[in-house]
């Protein structure tokens, strides 16, 4: 009678010893190199520099689709899959794609104008998607410049701007990026209230038709202020209750960390993995919901449709700690407007970059 349990245990063991053994020997060195090829010419990737270089990155791809394969080989809540990032290392990863963002100063009061609103179900959807309401304009890339700060605010200010007038209207991060030098950095970081306070101060933002992403700062040029904003506020730090009442009012410009190799290679599902809480890319909360059970925010990120679930990410809410699941509740702000109409629409400027 003893034997049956440890027939069990056995048969067990070995189920999952063959099923790791098949995740790393999956593909033969010919079907990965064939593998590798296509995903060349899938995502334009020319290595000039030598043969070797070629090779390199050929084994760094191995590498991470072996690692691939064995997380999606055991039980987890989020796939992994290859995409433009998979002839990177974790590290060099980490060096192109993420900043640290600026952490908020210790003398701003932090106010939230939907903090009134209770957390009862009959005040508070059960899920919130501002793409369904027309308030999400598509997936953009931010390519190899530290711009995501840009993303993330302007994300925010083309939600709240289809909200208050019924337009959605992409609007022009690479004016951010060439005008706005007080605290913000171009291709090197910033944060996203110092975006909302350039807008401000401004007088508003251009499109995207009418000043286009470059990917690298230039010249600042003359531009229209099409879309302006009144102000904007925090969300209370660390406390995600208040970030959704903010998310079932308007789209939210956050942050999180994204570091992990998980992250790196995410495909799809809900994000429960490995991360910190030191912020170091911005996106737009546009959402959130639940799925047998699990509950999630709905991310919005800048590294086009080929990244995630068509460039967006869900990442597990209502977690332990209190920073939110990677620190999604830290750095949480939004801009402000209330009046529909814009007096400084069309009027061509050309701004000397904020000092």
């Amino acid at each position: 009678m003893k034997l049956f349990p440890m027939a069990i245990f056995l048969f067990t063991a070995l189920f999952v010893t063959t099923s790791h053994a098949l995740a790393s020997r999956w593909r033969t060195d010919d079907e990965v190199q064939a593998m590798y090829e296509s995903w060349l010419v899938k995502h334009g990737k020319l290595y000039y520099n030598t043969l070797g270089e070629k090779e390199k990155r050929f084994q760094i791809f191995k590498h991470n689709l072996r690692y691939i394969g064995d997380h999606n080989s055991g039980d987890h809540s989020y796939k992994l899959a290859l995409n433009k990032f998979s002839d990177l290392t974790n590290d060099e990863y980490r060096l192109r794609y993420t900043r640290a963002i600026p952490k908020r100063k210790s003398n701003k009061v932090t106010t939230n104008r939907y903090s009134p609103l209770s957390d009862d179900d009959d005040i508070l959807p059960d899920s919130v998607d501002w793409r369904s309401k027309g308030a999400v304009a598509d997936i953009k890339n931010q390519q190899q410049c530290g711009s995501d700060y840009a993303f993330s605010a302007i994300g925010a200010v083309e939600g709240i701007n289809q909200i208050v007038t019924g337009d959605l209207i992409t609007l022009s991060e690479q004016q951010i990026i060439d005008c706005d030098k007080s605290n913000n950095h171009g291709c090197d970081g910033g944060s996203m209230t110092d975006v909302f306070k350039f807008i401000i101060e401004n007088g508003g933002i251009d499109t995207d038709k009418d000043y286009p992403y470059t990917a690298e700062r230039g010249e600042c040029k003359k531009h229209k202020n099409v879309v302006s904003i009144d102000s904007f506020e925090d969300v209370p730090e660390g406390n995600e209750s208040e970030l959704q009442k903010a998310v079932a009012n308007q789209p939210i410009a956050a942050a999180m960390e994204m570091d992990d190799m998980d992250l790196q290679f995410y495909d799809r599902g809900i994000y429960d993995g490995l991360c910190g809480s030191s912020a170091n890319a911005g996106l737009v909360v546009v959402g959130y919901g639940t799925e047998d059970g699990n509950d999630y925010w709905l991310v919005r990120n800048s590294w086009g449709s080929g990244w995630g679930e068509e460039g967006y990410i869900r990442l597990k809410r209502n977690v332990e700690e209190t920073t939110g699941k990677c620190g999604i509740a830290t750095l949480a702000s939004y801009p402000v407007k209330t009046n529909p109409t814009n007096p400084n629409r069309g009027r061509e400027k050309r701004t000397r970059p904020l000092i």
